[in-house]
């Protein structure tokens, strides 16, 4: 008899309390595992309670059958039981004094109370199938919905009289603003409902009441406001009726009337009236609103910042800019307005320029005027910008969930991943995802397409799709609308003819910010002669240095590891970076010459005078590569010592620190102690996993063939242009069983490095053969 027979015989000798003992255990791994699952598969939280329930009920059952099965067969003498194990004949039944048992009571034995665990869990995993066959796992925003309050969208008024025409839209922001944040109701985001808007009303403006009411249901409303404003005799009168979206029965119908220059205080009564029919309560039990003390009390700021709120929604940075200056002239202290320039000199400018962060400064400092969702999208970029990249990321999830309908929110979160993925780390997927649902939300808002150019030109370099997706974000935007010579320009560079390519080159110098345009839309491999006419064209124009990471990243993104060493052999690379990047090659696990491994020894030989942290930290790993312990250990107090100058002098620090516990995860890996220098890593893995942190631990587990923890940060390399890294996140890929995203990296490789340099043939030769293998095993 097997082992596992000796145990069910073992078993059915057990006294009740070994055998309670053996199923409490059993429970206990039971409901670990359901947990997990639970977890996994986005059970909803009572689910483990089910399992507990059903887990009791069995335990009873279990008592009564042990007593059963105790007063029906007493056990056997070992000798018995191993004789009948061998199958003898010789040993007679013993003759039982007991009365026996029905027959219907002796089927109640230990085996079949042990099946009622196994039964437990059963009836828990039918639950459990019945409710994800009737709750599919779905889509982020779907995921979310349920946590969002019933919304209700106000539609653009209609507008009658002299001067009026302002508020036709002005009212949709007014009193979305008013609305928001009145605890059991949410306004539709404005930029949600004009988008809705424009997709099915004429150029009129004109609908009648169920075409609204399908609009409003069509931004995910519950309720619809439409209203009217109508100057009378020197008075303005505004109406507004309220719907239920889906039934199109109307809730009630509020009006207040006043003079022009009071049409903040009307706004405020028209909202709180609204709630009133709305959420059918008394005014008093109603939250106080002020609109003034959310937006401004100055009437011409107010009308500056409307026409603001135009051009912005059109993709005219600039102007949108310009106004909002006016709107701030009149009113400092206008926190929408500080928020709206912000975003607009962002697009125009980029969020870092000076005047992006003045303003984005100033909104964060009026957040507390601002509606609640305006407000905390400006705190989690300000967040964003000093560096709390976990702070910035629980803010922006946050907004998203309470305001599933806020397109700005979703572009930011998506804007975040996309440059900032990397070092949380997420995916380039996760990061389209939500740029693509900012654009369901409002497609007629080109700012929010930029980044899928630019993920085309990487990733996708098809001509024809490229220039389908610029035509319409021109088409959408206006001349001056952000990268659109950027674009045109990359355009030429990759696709054009020689002669447009000329006219290209020639017009670098006319770029806004020449830097963008290799670093973001020509990175991928294909474009490495383009690129490298682009740094060419900088250095001559610019008077600047490019020739030490940028030319050499580019030929090694070909595997030219001669051509890039000879850009790192030019006098002007000074001779510590060009050590450095020799590490980093070397690293990699590729070929680096015996002269060149020579001269890496000058960051171990200067590191008292070394003043760069890049330096250090190269210095630092190859002292750890070299066994010089000392140095090593010198180059990380280096590190740590000029953290601690940084901070004295009211910076933060950070930088300095992670390059030194860098270093000390690197050398405590080469002296055989992975898992010590996985732990000194442990506090940036997320969220603070700048470059050389991915790098490192990439190096670490990838050493220790933990390809599911490596996966993360060797696909965070979507940035830059070093194909030898998909070489790296194929193999994991495989390894993992996803074998059609193994398929794919190796054969970007395989495309990449099909000129490499003769000594890194056997690489190439490597991943064509595993791509053959893939594509062969289907």
């Amino acid at each position: 008899m097997s082992r596992l027979k000796r145990l069910i015989v073992e078993i059915h000798h057990r006294s009740l309390w070994q055998v309670l003992g053996i199923y409490l255990v059993g429970a206990w791994i039971g409901f670990e595992i359901i947990q997990t699952l639970t977890e996994g598969l986005g059970l909803p939280p009572w689910f483990p309670g089910l399992a507990i329930l059903l887990l009791i009920v069995g335990l009873p059952i279990v008592i009564a059958t042990a007593f059963v099965h105790e007063d029906a067969a007493p056990a056997r003498p070992p000798a018995e039981a191993e004789a009948v194990e061998q199958g003898a004949d010789a040993v007679e039944e013993p003759v039982s004094t007991r009365p026996s048992l029905p027959a219907r009571h002796r089927r109640i034995t230990l085996r079949n109370a042990g099946l009622s665990f196994v039964v437990a869990l059963a009836v828990w995993g039918v639950v459990a199938t019945v409710w994800l066959v009737a709750n599919p796992r779905v889509g982020v925003e779907d995921a979310i919905a349920d946590e969002a309050e019933p919304g209700i969208a106000v539609l653009p008024f209609s507008a009658r009289g002299d001067a009026m025409e302002v508020w036709r839209e002005g009212m949709v922001d007014l009193l979305s603003a008013n609305l928001d944040g009145v605890p059991g109701l949410r306004s539709i985001d404005s930029r949600t409902v004009f988008a809705r808007w424009r997709e099915s009303v004429p150029e009129t403006g004109e609908v009648d009441q169920a075409t609204a009411l399908r609009i409003a249901g069509a931004t995910g409303a519950k309720y619809a406001l439409l209203g009217s404003a109508v100057s009378l005799g020197g008075e303005v009168r505004l109406t507004a009726d309220i719907y239920e979206t889906e039934s199109g029965s109307g809730m009630g119908q509020v009006q207040v009337q006043g003079s022009p220059d009071s049409i903040l205080s009307l706004v405020d009564r028209l909202a709180v009236q609204s709630l009133v029919v709305t959420l059918q309560q008394v005014e008093s039990e109603l939250p106080e609103i002020d609109l003034a003390s959310v937006t401004t009390s100055s009437i011409p700021a107010l009308r500056a910042w409307l026409e603001g709120e135009v051009h912005f929604r059109h993709g005219r940075d600039l102007a949108a800019a310009a106004a909002y200056e006016r709107a701030l002239d009149y009113d400092t202290t206008f926190a929408f307005a500080y928020y709206r320039l912000s975003s607009a000199y962002g697009w125009a400018e980029g969020m870092s320029s000076d005047r992006a962060e003045e303003a984005r400064e100033q909104a964060f400092r009026w957040a507390d005027r601002l509606p609640p969702r305006q407000a905390a999208l400006v705190r989690g970029l300000y967040a964003w910008e000093i560096g709390e990249r976990r702070e910035a990321a629980r803010i922006l999830r946050r907004l998203v969930q309470s305001y599933p309908d806020y397109a700005d929110a979703w572009h930011e979160l998506g804007d975040f991943y996309y440059h900032s993925g990397p070092n949380i780390p997420v995916s380039l997927d996760d990061a389209l995802e939500c740029l693509a649902r900012a654009v369901e939300l409002d497609p007629s808002f080109a700012p929010y397409r930029i980044h899928f150019i630019d993920v085309a030109f990487k990733h996708d370099p098809d001509s024809a799709r490229i220039a389908g997706m610029m035509a319409e974000y021109k088409q959408l935007g206006s001349a001056d609308a952000k990268g659109t010579l950027q674009q045109e320009t990359a355009f030429d560079l990759a696709f054009g003819s020689e002669d447009r390519r000329a006219r290209a080159l020639q017009g670098l110098d006319t770029l806004s910010v020449l830097g963008l345009l290799p670093s973001n839309l020509l990175l991928h491999h294909r474009f490495w002669r383009e690129r490298e006419a682009v740094y060419l064209a900088m250095e001559k124009r610019r008077n600047r240095d490019y020739g030490n990471n940028l030319f050499f990243g580019t030929a090694q993104g070909r595997g030219l590891a001669e051509r890039g060493f000879g850009y790192l052999d030019r006098p002007q690379t000074p001779v510590e970076a060009r050590a450095c990047y020799t590490l980093f090659w070397r690293q990699a696990g590729l070929p680096v010459s015996e002269r060149r491994l020579a001269e890496m020894d000058v960051l171990t030989n200067q590191i008292d005078s070394l003043e760069s942290s890049f330096y250090l930290n190269c210095a630092g790993a190859h002292a750890a590569d070299r066994g010089l312990w000392e140095e090593h250990g010198r180059a990380v107090e280096a590190l740590e010592e000029m953290s601690r100058r940084s901070i004295a002098a009211g910076g933060t620090g950070g930088t300095e620190h992670r390059y030194a516990l860098a270093a000390q995860a690197y050398g405590l890996w080469r002296q055989g102690q992975p898992e010590a220098g996985l732990a000194v890593l442990d506090d940036v893995r997320r969220y603070d996993a700048t470059r050389i942190i991915r790098w490192t631990l990439g190096m670490i587990l990838t050493d220790l063939e933990r390809w599911d923890e490596a996966i993360p940060y060797l696909r965070s390399w979507w940035w830059g242009t070093d194909s030898f890294t998909h070489y790296n996140l194929a193999r994991a890929y495989e390894q993992t069983g996803e074998l059609e995203k193994a398929r794919k990296e190796y054969a970007f490789f395989v495309e990449a490095w099909q000129d490499a340099d003769p000594e890194l043939q056997p690489w190439v030769e490597d991943a064509r053969r595993a791509l053959d293998r893939l594509t062969s095993e289907g």
